[in-house]
C-alpha cells in the first residue's frame, strides 16, 4: 500500500476529514486513489463546478441540470443499494450515511431538517455547498444533490414496496443568494 502526502495551505486536510477516513485512503499499483475499495478522484470544487458550467454553456442550463440530476440520482440509488446490502442499513440510516460521507468529503455540511419514512419525504440543508463556486447567479445549481437525495429515497421506496416516483427540488441555493442550499425530496405529484 503506497502512501501520499498532502502539502500546501491545506496541509491539515486529513484532520478536517477525520483521521479515520484519511487512514483508509491509499493509492494502488495502477495509480488509483482508493477509499477502502472505492476508487476516488481528488479534485478541487471549482473543477467539478466547471464541468457543470461547461455543460450549461454547450447544452443549455436545462439540459445540464437534467444531466447532473440524473447522474446524482443514479449515484444516490447505487449508494443506497450498496449500503443496504453491505451494512444492512435501511430508511433514514441510508440517507444519513450518504450525507455524512458527502460532508466528510468536502461537499459542504449536510443536515436532515425533516424526514418522514411513511410519506418518504426529506428536507436537507447544505451549508458551504459547491454552489459557492458559482457566486450569486440568481438560480439554483445543486442539481446533482437534488438527484442524489431523490435517488436514495427512490431506493427506499422501491425496497419497501411503495409504488411512487421520488423527485428532488432545490428550494434555496447559495447561488441564488440564499444563506444555504435546501433540497426537498418527495413523491412526484403531477
Amino acid at each position: 500500500m503506497k502512501q501520499f502526502i498532502l502539502t500546501g495551505r491545506n496541509s491539515c486536510w486529513c484532520s478536517s476529514l477525520g483521521e479515520d477516513i484519511f487512514s483508509r485512503l491509499h493509492v494502488d499499483e495502477e495509480g488509483r486513489l482508493l477509499l477502502d475499495d472505492v476508487p476516488l478522484i481528488l479534485a478541487p470544487r471549482y473543477f467539478i463546478a466547471q464541468l457543470q458550467k461547461t455543460m450549461e454553456e454547450l447544452a443549455g442550463e436545462r439540459a445540464a441540470a437534467t444531466m447532473a440530476y440524473k447522474a446524482g440520482f443514479t449515484s444516490g440509488y447505487y449508494f443506497a443499494e450498496k449500503q443496504s446490502k453491505i451494512f444492512g442499513v435501511s430508511g433514514r440510516e441510508i440517507l444519513q450515511t450518504y450525507l455524512n460521507i458527502a460532508s466528510r468529503r468536502g461537499w459542504g455540511k449536510f443536515t436532515i431538517v425533516e424526514y418522514d419514512q411513511e410519506k418518504l419525504t426529506a428536507k436537507i440543508t447544505i451549508q458551504a455547498s459547491i454552489a459557492e463556486e458559482w457566486g450569486n447567479v440568481g438560480r439554483p445549481v445543486c442539481h446533482m444533490w437534488r438527484g442524489g437525495i431523490a435517488g436514495i429515497l427512490q431506493y427506499i421506496a422501491d425496497t419497501t414496496g411503495k409504488k411512487i416516483r421520488i423527485v428532488g427540488k432545490e428550494t434555496k441555493c447559495i447561488a441564488k443568494g440564499d444563506p444555504h442550499c435546501e433540497i426537498i425530496a418527495q413523491p412526484y405529484t403531477p
